[in-house]
């Protein structure tokens, strides 16, 4: 904490002070607060409120974060220069102080996320709205909510809106969802039935004077909402729902924190929820329905590698990319087929060049990366450069491009094929009936009869923890994009398709693959049984990384690049907030390490 200190009460003369405020500057780089002092003409200035202030030799806008007492008897302060705009709500204010001490980042990000898109001299307040609803609610939702709410495993062919009427029926409700274009759905159904509405960001004004619902994306869960009575996250496996700013903040931790802030009822809705919700629920408060035909589409994994051939610059193995179960689909010229192959990070991936085996870590069955050894980067574990099945030492990385599987899908189509990226331009499902590209893919197009994923093993054997829970959440947008098709049909394509870890996907069984993947973190210590971080520091910070304290665990992963773990969350947060004091940038349970 800082003071802004002058030797004059006020550039504009004397005048009376009534109170002091403390500060965040909205200025980057500047990462702690400031006193100033506050002239009678503006009154009481709430915490959250935006004020222009002077700082350095220069005017910048600030949040009021906070109300000191008797600490600047001794010495005169700088006044602020002008109350500029209504601003996060007290209580979010503190939410974001947790935040920022929790997830090791800067307390401007945070406020500047919950922040009025426009200035607001005021606010008026609306009445509680008293409309009844005529739906029917979930009985098994409502025991959920009275308990204090949990984890519901909703398959992704059911609609959401019974679950979210459990919420909505107890009063003003909050739904996070992972994008824009599911909450602007979400917010047109809701006012169609009578229910006030803000949609945020735009709405934030009609939010802060009271709606029935508060919708948004993930910044919404920063959202004001007077009188808030219950908090619900949708698609909570959606990696959409991080953000990959420091500080890293979840919307489902957010919403943890300010449900219980608040003592309302939090909800987390997911065909496929994340062990970090579970382990936060507990097995008393996780509800299911009963499973039903057509909860899922047909997924069938097929084995496309049938030959292997070598490149001339490096002899690694190029096995087909077309299994003949897709061949068929694509040539059936009444359907629309969507081909998945997500080339990002693909060449870490490592295959015998004798048995074309993909090199997996015996302990976590995240893909290995080459080097001196073969080495996981998901736990950590190493072994010699030897091939687990047939015992060669060659090793390759394996390597595909959209570029070549477009080619590929025209030659066994005898149709055109479309390709489309996150940077293509206009809607999807126009012209061809096959579309190949990334994971993007499948936000763009509408609809489509056949998803096939050209590599699923790169999904699965990513080297990183939450390789598993990313693969699921591709499966359920493909489940979601053939919603309403006569056969739906996903297919899997493997090197091995025999593996466990693969078969799972076949029948899916949300709970047991919940269990099996929070059997695995428990014992290998990842989050959230432990706390994570990734630190990028410089020669001043490793000082502090070089001799962690009793309780923290340090280990190197580059020249600059630390990971930091500890069972210990309050030391882990303690530990990584003295780092972040010596300039260290922080990624607390990073997407990717």
């Amino acid at each position: 904490m800082g003071t802004a200190q002058s030797s004059r009460l006020s550039q504009d003369g004397p005048q009376t002070l009534t109170s002091v405020v403390r500060v965040v500057p909205d200025v980057s780089g500047i990462d702690k607060t400031f006193d100033y002092a506050v002239p009678e003409r503006f009154g009481s200035v709430a915490i959250g409120s935006i004020v222009r202030v002077e700082l350095n030799g220069r005017r910048v806008d600030a949040w009021v974060v906070g109300h000191p007492t008797d600490e600047h008897a001794n010495y005169e302060l700088k006044t602020i220069l002008d109350v500029l705009s209504v601003g996060p709500m007290p209580e979010v204010v503190e939410l974001a102080q947790w935040c920022s001490h929790r997830f090791a980042g800067p307390l401007r990000g945070v406020l500047a996320v919950a922040t009025p898109p426009r200035r607001l001299k005021n606010l008026a307040h609306a009445p509680v709205h008293t409309r009844r609803s005529t739906r029917q609610t979930i009985p098994e939702v409502d025991e959920l909510m009275d308990r204090g709410g949990g984890v519901v495993v909703w398959p992704p062919a059911r609609a959401v809106r019974g679950v979210l009427e459990s919420a909505l029926s107890l009063g003003r409700t909050l739904v996070v969802c992972p994008g824009v274009g599911t909450a602007r759905t979400i917010a047109i159904a809701l006012r169609r039935e009578g229910l006030t509405v803000a949609l945020m960001p735009d709405d934030w004004q009609r939010a802060a004077e009271g709606v029935d619902v508060v919708v948004g994306a993930r910044s919404a869960v920063w959202a004001p909402c007077p009188n808030i009575a219950a908090i619900v996250v949708l698609d909570e496996h959606d990696e959409r729902l991080q953000d990959e700013r420091s500080p890293t903040w979840h919307a489902r931790d957010i919403a943890i924190e300010r449900a219980r802030r608040a003592n309302v009822p939090f909800l987390v809705v997911s065909p496929l929820p994340t062990v970090s919700a579970t382990h936060w629920a507990g097995p008393s408060r996780i509800v299911a329905p009963v499973p039903q035909a057509g909860d899922w589409p047909n997924i069938v994994i097929t084995d496309p590698f049938t030959s292997v051939s070598t490149t001339d610059d490096n002899d690694a193995p190029q096995a087909g990319l077309v299994s003949r179960e897709l061949i068929t689909h694509l040539r059936d010229e009444s359907k629309v087929v969507a081909c998945i192959l997500n080339v990002k990070g693909r060449a870490r991936l490592v295959a015998c060049k004798s048995c074309r085996d993909l090199q997996r870590c015996e302990r976590c069955e995240a893909a290995m990366v080459l080097g001196d050894l073969l080495e996981c980067p998901s736990c950590g574990h190493s072994r010699p450069v030897v091939c687990a099945r047939c015992g060669a030492s060659a090793m390759a990385l394996v390597r595909k491009g959209v570029s070549r599987l477009r080619e590929e899908l025209e030659a066994a189509a005898g149709r055109s094929v479309r390709e489309i990226t996150a940077e293509s331009n206009g809607p999807g499902n126009g012209g061809a009936g096959v579309y190949v590209g990334t994971e993007a893919l499948l936000h763009r197009l509408d609809s489509a009869d056949v998803v096939a994923f050209i590599d699923f093993d790169n999904e699965v054997f990513a080297p990183t923890y939450r390789a598993g829970e990313h693969a699921w959440a591709l499966l359920i947008l493909a489940a979601r994009l053939l919603r309403g098709t006569k056969d739906p049909l996903v297919l899997l394509q493997s090197n091995d398709a025999s593996n466990p870890a693969l078969s799972r996907f076949a029948e899916p069984d949300p709970l047991a693959v919940n269990e099996i993947e929070t059997t695995t973190r428990s014992t290998l210590g990842l989050p959230p049984f432990v706390a994570f971080a990734r630190v990028e520091a410089d020669e001043a910070s490793s000082l502090l990384l070089d001799a962690p304290p009793p309780g923290i665990d340090v280990a190197s992963s580059g020249e600059t690049t630390w990971l930091v773990r500890s069972a210990d969350e309050t030391l882990f947060a303690d530990y990584c907030g003295e780092l972040r004091r010596s300039r260290a940038r922080i990624y607390v349970d990073p997407r990717r390490y």
